[in-house]
């Protein structure tokens, strides 16, 4: 009606009686209230019978906001104020209101005060049972030349380890593909993979306790950074009052003191490195997704002349102030952490051989007997492989950080971006066939059973709809679910099943083993 016609613009613009606004499941911000008080007029006039043809009533002089796919496109409701669903605020209404805390990208609301209380109780019930057990079984420990509990215990660890990284890169696939409708039954699956990745604030998130605290990107991370500080200090106060009772034993010889300060040394090494083995991943993951490549530029407008950056992983925290330039040098300083321990766990396995023949020799020194119990802390990353592949555990450590945390700094709302990933897990599960670096035959089956699985899941992610390009759904969606239900529930499952059938033929050939395996199985997950 007024001037000439104009495109409605690409995929987020609902075009109705010459006038354009925001469709459901998108976002878009004004420049500022006057802005869209003008617009509304301007609408308003246009769609009236006897409109006002004066100049400042036929023309709206501003361009109107560029609109954006929401993530999860339940939480917009579109129109021209672009309001968030229940629960939800913010960019993108992405970000979590008061009373509702965030589970896999959807805000979901907060327990009771009584059942969050409840819950942060049973966890520090059972840290207190594991630091009992762990006590107890330390006086209970075999003498030397009785079965070697630690053999056994490692030969556990290295297994469940396999079962671990498969989970933990499953729910990190999930939180870094987000924008992916991904099937129910896997979503089913990263919730309960949340678990292994240590998140306190996930089981019972402390913000529902206090409804004015928000636990933001750097709350998590930070969290995540003192639990590992903390169940390190802990370990070193518990590794010194335990040597501090040996050596007040007067009823002990020299030597036998020694020998229990070393065994508790190498108890806490291994308790304190498969900790950080288990956590190493999630830290990664909040580490990167608070890094400055990590931030993504919104405009207002098509012009874009009014930007801002985000933080991805949190709209909430807004790039470049004052706040996260202060809050980013945790970041940098878990970045060293990062790169530090996979280091000294390279230098620590290049170290084996030599510490591991030294034990042999029966005028080892102290300097050495060191050495042997750090790489006995060590021995669950190494025990599985063979000689010639001592380093693969690095190998299969940066896989699972590039497909959970390095894509974070690259990744778009884009398939391309799982595409590649998924070329990236299909390489290494070829190489992995390829090289066969665990000794046992069972666990290379375990292992190339848990890679399959994951570029299972990759494909199905990349067959999966993405709402940021538009594409619309099958045309029998009851039929597609009820097949991903089954491919993926009966492929997750897969791996799991392996394990439990390798090791229960080991529980009923041996009574000695399960003994000793459900004596020690606290220790391996004890701070």
């Amino acid at each position: 009606m007024f001037e000439e016609c104009q495109k409605c613009g690409l995929g987020g613009l609902k075009c109705h009686d010459d006038y354009a606004s925001l469709k459901s499941g998108h976002w878009w911000e004004w420049r500022n209230k006057s802005n869209r008080d003008v617009y509304k007029r301007f609408i308003k006039n246009l769609l009236a019978t006897l409109p006002d043809l004066n100049a400042s009533s036929v023309n709206f002089p501003y361009p109107i906001p560029a609109p954006y796919k929401c993530p999860r496109e339940e939480s917009c409701k579109g129109g021209l104020d672009s309001p968030c669903e229940i629960g939800y605020k913010g960019p993108f209404c992405d970000v979590c209101s008061s009373g509702y805390y965030k589970k896999l990208q959807t805000c979901k609301q907060c327990p009771s005060k009584k059942w969050t209380a409840g819950q942060l109780s049973i966890i520090a019930g059972i840290l207190l049972m594991i630091i009992a057990a762990m006590v107890w079984s330390t006086k209970r420990k075999v003498n030397n030349g009785e079965v070697d509990e630690g053999s056994l215990i490692d030969m556990f660890l290295s297994k469940i380890k396999i079962v671990i990284g498969f989970y933990q890169v499953t729910y990190g696939l999930l939180e870094v593909f987000s924008y992916i409708k991904w099937p129910d039954s896997i979503e089913v699956i990263g919730k309960y993979s949340e678990i292994l990745q240590l998140n306190v604030l996930q089981f019972a998130p402390i913000q529902c306790l206090f409804p004015g605290l928000q636990v933001d990107a750097f709350g998590n991370l930070i969290a995540m950074m003192l639990m590992n500080a903390a169940v390190v200090t802990c370990s070193g106060v518990a590794y010194g009052v335990r040597k501090m009772i040996i050596l007040r034993n007067r009823s002990l010889a020299d030597r036998e003191k020694a020998t229990k300060v070393s065994q508790t040394k190498e108890l806490v090494y291994r308790n304190l490195f498969f900790f950080l083995y288990v956590t190493y991943l999630n830290t990664c993951s909040k580490t990167t997704s608070v890094l400055p490549l990590a931030c993504r530029e919104l405009c207002r407008d098509e012009k874009e002349e009014f930007c801002a950056k985000y933080l991805k992983a949190d709209y909430s925290i807004q790039c470049h102030d004052s706040r996260y330039n202060q809050l980013v040098i945790v970041a940098y300083i878990s970045t060293a952490y990062i790169i530090a321990l996979p280091a000294a766990t390279f230098i620590a396995l290049w170290r084996k051989r030599k510490v591991i023949l030294a034990t042999t020799n029966p005028e080892t020194t102290q300097d050495e007997e060191s050495g042997v119990e750090i790489i006995s802390g060590l021995r669950f990353l190494f025990d599985n492989y063979n000689p010639r592949t001592w380093y693969w555990e690095l190998v299969e450590m940066s896989r699972k950080v590039i497909l959970t945390s390095g894509l974070i700094l690259v990744g778009q709302e884009s398939r391309s971006y799982i595409g590649m990933a998924w070329v990236i897990a299909g390489m290494y599960g070829v190489t992995f066939s390829w090289m066969r670096p665990m000794q046992d035959a069972m666990e290379n089956k375990l292992m190339v059973t848990s890679l399959a699985v994951t570029v299972v899941n990759l494909g199905i992610g990349a067959v999966s709809r993405i709402p940021s390009e538009n594409i619309p759904s099958s045309v029998d969606p009851y039929l597609d679910a009820v097949l991903f239900k089954i491919l993926v529930l009966g492929a997750n499952t897969l791996v799991i099943g392996l394990l439990i059938g390798k090791i229960m033929p080991l529980i009923n050939s041996s009574p000695l083993y399960y003994s000793v395996l459900i004596n020690q199985i606290s220790l391996s997950v004890s701070p």
